[in-house]
């Protein structure tokens, strides 16, 4: 199932603007129960640059699509908010990827 992973930065100075439109997206976009499951939801760092917010979500089988709508809203949010900078991507699993190259997973010990 893909894992859709989004890393957003932003400046320090940003934080509330971030915070805002966070807590608005949040309000105008619930949350689906059935099209993914949070592997990692909002882990929190900080570097030279700024903020950086790291999150993946294992989306459910048949709700690719649905979920990358709902974070594609969900991130527009954001928009509006200079040097506010995100990648969304998709990743496999290591099952997924082996298979995709013909090969399989190792039997565990």
């Amino acid at each position: 199932m893909p894992i859709i992973v989004i890393d957003a930065q932003y400046p320090v100075s940003k934080y509330q603007e971030v915070l805002t439109a966070w807590l608005g997206a949040l309000e105008k976009y619930s949350r689906p129960k059935d099209i993914f499951t949070p592997l990692v939801e909002n882990a929190v760092s900080s570097n030279h640059e700024g903020l950086r917010v790291f999150s993946a979500f294992q989306t459910n089988p048949g709700k690719y699509e649905a979920a990358m709508a709902y974070f594609g809203k969900f991130m527009a949010s954001f928009f509006h908010i200079e040097n506010y900078y995100y990648d969304m991507s998709t990743w496999m699993t290591i099952e997924e990827a082996m298979e995709s190259i013909g090969a399989t997973m190792p039997e565990s010990s």
